[in-house]
């Protein structure tokens, strides 16, 4: 189980301090390497004990092995970035997918009333496509255009209901972070499809895939590729109809 994944598993077991002290440790994830546990708990005025039970909690042996996997994560987000080819960000997200929940999604997908895809700018293109497939083995799904009838439409999902939000950066800020939170309050199940990264999206929802992609900006415009996400989400559909539906295939 790799860095990430132990926190997906595993973050629900920390109490709101505990979670407060992680995303310290997050966003200071490239000082951390050179700050010892005494200097941690210093900052929350606690014990070097509770950083401890923190990352056991985690399932790391202690703050010492929650540094070392951290800053192996650093160092491959760091050559990743540098990579241009598309086959290679394929592979590395490919390495990030857990089987076990991906089983769980696509149990949620089956068994989901209606499904909602919160997702805007390039990333509702990924978004639609998956919806429009969902909708042709005769699931209710649908994607928006407008983010405030997106986020109206979330709060009116119920327990029996699935809210899928498509998002690199995963940024708290958003309009899918909000119709996802709305949807989480509603009761609603939460996948979400984001960028390889600790993010206020991934830490709201139920379930999470991360994929690899290289941020690009262009006139202060968002132009990073949704090549992964769309990978992750053709990776989600396929496995779902492998285990529900007999797959006719045709050549032309």
């Amino acid at each position: 189980m790799n860095f990430y994944e132990k926190l997906e598993s595993n973050r629900k077991r920390l109490n709101d301090n505990e979670n407060t002290i992680l995303n310290y440790l997050l966003d200071h994830k490239e000082q951390l390497s050179e700050m010892t546990i005494r200097e941690v708990a210093g900052h929350f005025y606690t014990s070097p004990n509770t950083i401890v039970r923190l990352t056991q909690k985690l399932d790391f042996s202690g703050y010492q092995e929650f540094k070392d996997q951290l800053k192996k994560v650093l160092s491959v987000q760091k050559s990743v970035g540098e990579l241009y080819s598309l086959d290679d960000r394929i592979i590395k997200t490919k390495q990030l997918i857990n089987p076990d929940i991906v089983q769980q999604m696509i149990q949620a997908i089956h068994k989901a009333d209606t499904i909602l895809l919160f997702a805007v700018g390039l990333s509702r293109f990924p978004a639609e496509e998956f919806s429009q497939r969902l909708q042709i083995v005769g699931k209710h799904s649908q994607t928006f255009i407008d983010p405030h009838i997106m986020k109206y439409n979330a709060q009116l999902l119920g327990k029996n209901d699935l809210a899928i939000a498509v998002s690199v950066s995963g940024s708290q800020s958003s309009n899918v972070y909000a119709a996802a939170s709305r949807a989480k309050v509603a009761g609603a199940q939460t996948i979400s499809v984001t960028g390889f990264s600790s993010n206020a999206l991934a830490n709201l929802t139920d379930y999470q895939l991360y994929g690899y992609s290289s941020p690009i900006k262009i006139n202060a415009i968002d132009a990073t590729d949704r090549f992964s996400i769309h990978y992750l989400t053709n990776y989600l559909y396929n496995q779902y109809i492998e285990q529900y539906y007999d797959i006719e295939t045709s050549h032309s």
